[in-house]
């Protein structure tokens, strides 16, 4: 029940943006969603609201959407932690699958990934959105905060029991190294091995990138949205994921605090504006295409989301260098 209750609050996230910045080349996948610059995709699971005489029409609305489907055969597939492979993490105190990614077996993992985007994506030449949902931990070892501590701690622990004699110094950097190394090496070869099953399928992490401009909980007078610079260095340093992936999903999920404030509208910008500013900067001989992640209430509530209009004013749009969708969706 509790998983299902994840998977429901996760598919009410039900409208994915897609903003599309100037292309230098031709999407290697054929994608259903075409050269449109913004589409909507409702992924709800409202197969449920059959059972309640609840009939939901989105046709007259442009969406595209499998309501029906239920996990399979999506538009919109999400590989949640359990559903792909055998991702490495920390339940509590417990260690799954190894723990952390150094200490895990990627063989097996790939191995045991083929049946699962077999069970989930049937077909070969499925051409929807496949979005990988791994929040447990952050490739870079910087990002690992708060709860997440738990895999540098262990990181350390690993590399302290082969070599007790190490200084705190020494065993840090190593264990920072080892690692990133394997975060690295753990998504890379997903991204490889997902494109090589499903190649026309657009394939990428959720929330990458992020900005971290989450100060206007402290910061409400001057409150500018904008990305912290050491966040867009370190977004850069995740060139290796940028040039794996062949779409980026990020989230413009909206706090409750931002309701009806020109907060929300400079905290969406400055996340979209990141997001479109990876896709142009690190892709192979094209902009990877961005897909916003947004819902239609407001984080951890059943709130409906007020209007929030301007999110590109025009003397922005005119200046920009990448080519933006004005049309947005909130």
């Amino acid at each position: 029940m509790a998983q299902r209750s994840v998977s429901v609050a996760r598919a009410l996230a039900c409208v994915v943006t897609l903003l599309v910045s100037r292309s230098r080349a031709q999407l290697k996948q054929t994608s259903r969603f075409g050269n449109k610059p913004f589409v909507t995709v409702w992924n709800a699971p409202t197969q449920d609201c059959v059972r309640h005489s609840v009939n939901l029409n989105l046709n007259m609305f442009d969406i595209i959407s499998s309501p029906n489907e239920g996990f399979y055969n999506q538009n919109l597939t999400i590989f949640y932690k359990e559903r792909l492979g055998k991702y490495p993490y920390y339940h509590g105190r417990q260690p799954v699958n190894g723990g952390v990614p150094q200490n895990s077996s990627l063989l097996e993992h790939l191995s045991t990934m083929d049946s699962d985007i077999e069970r989930y994506m049937r077909s070969r030449t499925t051409n929807g959105l496949a979005v990988i949902d791994w929040e447990e931990w952050r490739p870079l070892w910087i990002r690992n905060w708060k709860d997440k501590q738990v895999y540098r701690n262990t990181s350390r622990r690993l590399v302290s029991e082969r070599h007790p004699d190490w200084t705190e110094t020494k065993l840090n950097r190593e264990a920072q190294f080892e690692f990133e190394q394997s975060a690295q090496r753990f998504m890379v070869e997903t991204l490889r091995r997902a494109r090589n099953s499903r190649p026309h399928s657009l394939w990428g992490f959720y929330l990458f990138p992020d900005c971290y401009n989450h100060d206007y909980k402290n910061n409400r007078a001057n409150y500018t949205g904008r990305c912290p610079d050491v966040e867009i260095s370190r977004n850069d340093l995740l060139r290796w994921l940028w040039r794996n992936s062949t779409a980026i999903f990020p989230s413009i999920y909206l706090d409750q605090m931002l309701t009806s404030t020109d907060r929300a509208t400079k905290f969406v910008r400055s996340r979209v504006k990141e997001a479109l500013r990876v896709s142009e900067l690190h892709s192979n001989n094209y902009s990877l295409p961005v897909f916003v992640y947004s819902r239609p209430t407001y984080s951890y509530t059943f709130n409906l989301l007020t209007q929030v209009s301007n999110l590109f004013p025009k003397e922005q749009e005119s200046t920009s260098a990448q080519s933006q969708s004005p049309a947005f969706l909130c």
